[in-house]
């Protein structure tokens, strides 16, 4: 269709009688994805102040849209439709702005945290009817480009328990670094780079770990996966080198107001 410029293609037995047609529509509507998306979406955004004085940080306008449309949008465009919002911090303005998710062909859900239940607190307060399905959580203050499908399919092939997605971060040393044991030189590395995997707030949680957070238990995330671990349970990492900026700070903020013009189109 690209390449003959075409928007339809008729469907033709051996005979050639024509039994379907494929539309450009078509072909191009992502795959249905029936797994929940659960985003984090009631921290109070201290840092950021005075903009959250009067709005959550999840609804600070990146460009045009809140953040939190764009990362809804992101899961949109790839097939999710079955979204889980937490809140705390004036919860109202998300809630008026998205409403049931209707506009977006999308169904939201809210999880209100009466008080804050740390990072992974709230899947205690799901509803027991979620479809046994891996359920992807993330924080809401992101901005991404990280394909959730291919993190979904690495979680399922390796039949993790959880997986945490993870990006490298390189940290270059300006000086010679000397190591040393009991007072004496062992070796010496002339301005080295050393890389670490940062946690991004991005994880995949197997139905039976989400449902092991009991309701009203504050816990974060990375304390349940060591909690998963402990029952010898498999829990992997996935690493990412596509665009990820987490805005915790005015100048992530700022920055996130130029990188949406190149990285991200409007949707």
């Amino acid at each position: 269709m690209d390449q003959y410029d075409l928007l339809a293609l008729p469907i033709v037995d051996d005979k050639n009688h024509l039994v379907g047609l494929e539309t450009l529509h078509q072909v191009l509507q992502p795959v249905k994805r029936d797994n929940p998306v659960f985003i984090m979406a009631g921290g109070f955004g201290t840092r950021l102040r005075p903009l959250t004085d009067n709005c959550p940080k999840p609804m600070l306008r990146v460009g045009e849209k809140p953040m939190l449309e764009h990362l809804i949008n992101q899961f949109r465009v790839l097939g999710f439709h079955d979204f889980y919002i937490s809140t705390h911090y004036m919860p109202e303005v998300i809630q008026e702005y998205f409403g049931d998710g209707s506009q977006w062909d999308i169904s939201i859900t809210y999880i209100h945290e009466d008080a804050p239940l740390g990072t992974g607190g709230a899947l205690g307060l799901l509803p027991k009817s979620l479809p046994q399905l891996p359920l992807i959580m993330m924080n809401g203050d992101v901005l991404t480009k990280i394909n959730f499908t291919e993190l979904l399919d690495h979680h399922e092939s390796n039949k993790l328990d959880a997986t945490m997605c993870v990006r490298q971060l390189e940290y270059k040393i300006s000086y010679g670094v000397v190591e040393s044991e009991v007072g004496l030189i062992t070796n010496m590395v002339e301005k080295p780079t050393y890389r670490y995997n940062i946690n991004t707030g991005i994880y995949v949680l197997s139905p039976e770990c989400a449902a092991s957070v009991q309701s009203n238990i504050q816990i974060d995330l990375p304390t349940l996966l060591d909690q998963r671990m402990q029952l010898n349970k498999k829990v992997g990492i996935y690493s990412t080198h596509e665009y990820w900026l987490d805005i915790g700070q005015m100048a992530d903020y700022q920055k996130a107001q130029q990188d949406i013009k190149t990285h991200f189109k409007e949707r």
